[in-house]
């Protein structure tokens, strides 16, 4: 079973709205600025090592030079500012990286949100398929979905969708595209 592209986009993008605070608390001179780096890189690198996406071994790399740092001949002081010297060095390739794999998996999930759009335009120009607000929404949008894949006018849009992500991942597209007002 393939990963979820779209949950992926999600948590990517997700750390990177995060990433203005670890700037801010470097300028802030906060002392948990070490601490609060090395977490979202930890986590980050959790993302990628699930997806198995190689820029990992990158973050743990990253993560291993402020280790290093910390493991410099010096007193207690000292080691804390090279600690904070490294890290905020190396902020900007941190986030790049994350970045560069965040792209081409954002590209890709915005061209099928068109996609989606552009489907459920069509589907609810039908009449054919009506919300009841009484039904779980889950069951609707399956339903939606299942009247593209029948539909011969939306099939090829639904297998360029089926080529490109999961069906869990088309579902909730679907789910995060759909005007319910289109379907009363």
């Amino acid at each position: 079973m393939r990963k979820s592209q779209f949950i992926l986009v999600s948590q990517l993008k997700q750390k990177l709205q995060e990433f203005p605070g670890i700037v801010s608390s470097l300028e802030k001179k906060d002392p948990h600025f070490i601490d609060k780096t090395m977490l979202w890189l930890k986590s980050s690198e959790d993302i990628l090592s699930t997806y198995t996406i190689s820029e990992v071994s990158e973050i743990a790399g990253f993560r291993s030079k402020i280790i290093a740092a910390k493991m410099t001949e010096g007193r207690g002081i000292n080691i804390k500012k090279n600690q904070i010297k490294e890290a905020s060095g190396i902020l900007y390739d941190i986030q790049n990286t994350v970045l560069t794999v965040l792209t081409p998996y954002e590209k890709k999930i915005n061209e099928c949100r068109e996609i989606v759009k552009q489907l459920l335009v069509l589907t609810a120009q039908t009449h054919t398929q009506i919300y009841n607000p009484s039904l779980p929404f889950e069951d609707f949008i399956k339903r939606i979905w299942l009247y593209i894949l029948s539909e011969n006018d939306l099939r090829m849009g639904a297998i360029k969708l089926k080529s490109v992500l999961s069906e869990m991942d088309i579902l909730m597209l679907i789910g995060d595209e759909i005007e319910l007002s289109d379907f009363t």
